[in-house]
C-alpha cells in the first residue's frame, strides 16, 4: 500500500510560489515528465520522473524539514517500491518491495471506468512478508485543474484488503493525468475513516521557490535544475 503523509506540514509562506512559477509552462506531455515535473501542495512538493523502463519515480519532500518518501510505480496504481527519504536521500532499511503475482509486465493498461484486482507479496527490508490482495478501481474521466493548468483526469482508489485480526481495508486515492503518465496522489486511511483529500495547488516544470529565487526546501542550493535523486538500491539478492 502506498504510506500515509504524516509530516507536521508548515504554512507556506505567501511568495512560495514566486515569478519563477507562475510564469513557467504547463506540462503537458510524458516528454515533459521524463524531464521531471513538480507537483506543489500545501507544506509538501512532488516530483515526478518518467523513467526509461515506463514506471515513474516520485518523490513527496516537506518544506519543513525535508523528509518524505520515494516511490517507484507503474502508471501510479501498481507500486513496485518505495523507500523513506531525507532531504532526498533515502533512509536506511525503509525499503518496501512489492511483487506482482501477474508479473509486472503483466499489469493492466486500465481505462477510465475499468476495475483490476490481484494479488502481490510485499517485502520489507526487515523480512517482514505481507500477502495481499489490491483492487484498482478508475472513476469516470473528469477535468482536474491545477493552479492555472487543466488536465484530462481519472480518479483511481486502489484498496488493499485487510488481513487478519481486526484490520480494515486500507485505501489510496489518486487522480491519473493520461497525458502526463503521472497519477496524483491524495493521502489514503483505513476504511470508515473520515478523509480529507491532499490537493495540489500548482504544476510546473521547474522547481517551487520563493519569490527571491531560492528554493523552498532546507539547505537546498538556490534554482536547482532538474536535481538528481540519490541511487535506487538493488534488490535483495542482487
Amino acid at each position: 500500500m502506498f504510506q500515509i503523509k504524516a509530516f507536521s506540514i508548515a504554512l507556506v509562506p505567501a511568495l512560495a510560489l514566486g515569478a519563477g512559477a507562475a510564469l513557467a509552462e504547463c506540462p503537458r506531455s510524458t516528454a515533459d515528465t521524463r524531464d521531471g515535473v513538480y507537483v506543489t501542495f500545501d507544506g509538501f512538493h512532488v516530483r515526478y520522473e518518467l523513467l526509461g523502463d515506463g514506471t515513474v519515480m516520485e518523490e513527496e519532500t516537506s518544506f519543513e524539514d525535508g523528509t518524505g518518501f520515494r516511490v517507484n510505480s507503474l502508471r501510479g496504481a501498481f507500486v513496485l517500491r518505495s523507500w523513506s527519504t531525507e532531504n532526498g536521500m533515502l533512509v536506511p532499511n525503509t525499503s518496501e518491495l512489492t511483487t506482482w503475482e501477474v508479473g509486472t509486465n503483466n499489469l493492466p493498461v486500465l481505462s477510465a471506468g475499468e476495475t483490476w484486482s490481484g494479488n502481490t507479496v510485499r517485502l520489507h527490508d526487515d523480512g517482514e512478508r505481507n500477502v495481499e490482495t489490491v483492487s484498482v478501481a478508475i472513476e469516470p474521466a473528469r477535468v482536474m485543474t491545477i493552479g492555472t493548468c487543466s488536465y484530462d483526469a481519472w480518479p483511481i482508489t486502489v484498496t488493499t484488503a485487510a488481513t487478519g485480526g481486526n484490520a480494515r481495508d486500507f485505501i489510496d486515492y489518486l487522480t491519473y493525468l493520461p497525458s502526463l503518465g503521472i497519477a496524483i496522489y491524495h493521502g489514503g486511511l483505513e476504511e470508515g475513516e473520515q478523509f480529507t483529500p491532499d490537493e495540489p495547488t500548482s504544476i510546473s516544470t521547474t522547481p517551487p521557490v520563493r519569490g527571491d529565487g531560492t528554493y523552498l526546501l532546507p539547505d537546498a542550493p538556490v534554482n536547482p535544475s532538474n536535481p538528481a535523486p540519490a541511487p535506487i538500491p538493488s534488490r535483495p539478492g542482487k
